[in-house]
């Protein structure tokens, strides 16, 4: 009897490959081949699934941009403060690995055309979001810098950038906001 295969749980595998080599090695490297080779599988099993590499990135940077935009959409339904609690969750709340993934698609997005255009719907997205928790597009672009700023801190020291000093610079930039 011929194996039975999940073949949306096959490609969500595909996208998470291509995501993790793409936050490691940057998606110059989030080849065909590297692929297969994360997932434990042939070149033409990856392209039984995928017609081509732009494919390939195309639908993990969508899969991960629809990930982020469900979860600030049920993050934003059940907030009171819903503009401090998606500042908090997108200075702290999405975890290291999903940061790194999100830096590799932003850096991404200067070379490959594929992730640039994924990027700018999820950012067109983002923006209308802003706009109407913020109501002013001067404070939306404050709070843009802010929440880019506090997650290259993150990176670049983490040990000086603790949670605490974190939060206490979000509520100094979000207090004159109003919120």
């Amino acid at each position: 009897m011929p194996r039975q295969v999940d073949h949306a749980a096959r490609r969500r595998d595909i996208g998470a490959a291509v995501l993790k080599i793409a936050a490691e090695r940057g998606f110059r490297e989030a080849t065909i081949r590297a692929v297969a080779s994360a997932v434990g599988a042939s070149t033409s099993q990856v392209t039984h699934y995928v017609s081509g590499r732009e494919e390939l990135i195309r639908i993990a940077v969508r899969h991960e941009v629809e990930v982020r935009k469900a979860q600030i959409t049920e993050l934003l339904d059940g907030s009171e403060r819903p503009l401090r609690a998606l500042v908090e969750w997108a200075v702290l709340g999405t975890g290291a690995d999903a940061q790194r993934i999100w830096l590799a698609i932003v850096l991404g997005a200067r070379t490959e055309p594929v992730v640039r255009a994924e990027l700018e719907e999820f950012n067109r997205w983002w923006d209308a979001v802003m706009r109407r928790l913020v109501g002013r597009p001067g404070d939306a672009d404050v709070v843009d810098v802010l929440v880019g700023g506090l997650v290259l801190a993150g990176f670049e020291a983490p040990a000086e950038w603790s949670r605490e000093r974190r939060l206490r610079v979000v509520d100094a930039v979000l207090a004159p906001l109003g919120v």
